[in-house]
């Protein structure tokens, strides 16, 4: 499988941009740069696209790169229907494509259906692969020392119930993550539905396990 690209930018204070990145300098999962970078306009443009009634999808890195739309039909097939989901809640030009084209990020916060949580949302292609990951991480609270067996026990048991995807711990077992992957090799005209049946799938699980996580593996005494 191929190796999955990790966050690689850092997010801005969520005080000093209601609408923007949510930047956590201290928490963020590891690090790896493409090798290069377009030139990039930055934008605090924002959007009111909902992806459910139940998950509002309030924010997203905005990486304009003076792309022709009449371009995108170029694109590799993964990293196409990506882009057109994230077209079709509103997101324009906020996927962040590798240089050789053979691979792309998109970076969202997701708020959950009692506005008290958010996620951050990572969704990578792998194109000669035929890979598309997508990781929801939980960053506000660091999961103590001392509660790393309830976590673990915690995940085991909830895993039992995910029929797609899985949680697990990141970076170094400090966090907990959503993750799940599918294999589009060779399927060359995909519908982006999947790709929103692969985010609301994982948003479904990690709103129904967070409360019991953070009771549990984080705030216990």
């Amino acid at each position: 499988m191929a190796t999955k690209k990790s966050p690689s930018k850092k997010m801005a204070s969520k005080k000093a941009v209601t609408k923007g990145i949510k930047r956590v300098a201290t928490k963020k999962p590891a690090v790896k740069k493409p090798a290069a970078k377009k030139p990039a306009t930055r934008s605090n443009a924002k959007s009111n696209a909902k992806s459910s009634p139940a998950t509002a999808v309030k924010k997203v890195q905005i990486e304009t790169f003076d792309q022709p739309l009449e371009t995108l039909s170029q694109l590799q097939p993964i990293t196409y229907a990506l882009m057109r989901w994230a077209k079709s809640l509103g997101f324009q030009d906020s996927i962040e494509i590798d240089p050789d084209g053979n691979g792309a990020q998109w970076e969202l916060t997701v708020e959950s259906s009692n506005s008290k949580i958010e996620y951050q949302c990572f969704f990578n292609t792998f194109e000669e692969s035929g890979l598309i990951t997508m990781s929801i991480y939980y960053l506000d609270h660091e999961i103590p020392a001392k509660s790393l067996s309830k976590a673990k026990d915690l995940i085991l048991q909830s895993n039992l119930n995910c029929f797609v995807g899985q949680f697990q711990l990141a970076n170094d077992d400090k966090f907990l993550r959503y993750y799940s992957a599918v294999d589009l090799e060779d399927i060359e005209a995909i519908d982006p539905r999947l790709i929103g049946n692969m985010f609301h799938a994982g948003n479904q699980f990690m709103g129904g396990f967070i409360d019991q996580f953070i009771k549990i593996a984080i705030k216990a005494k």
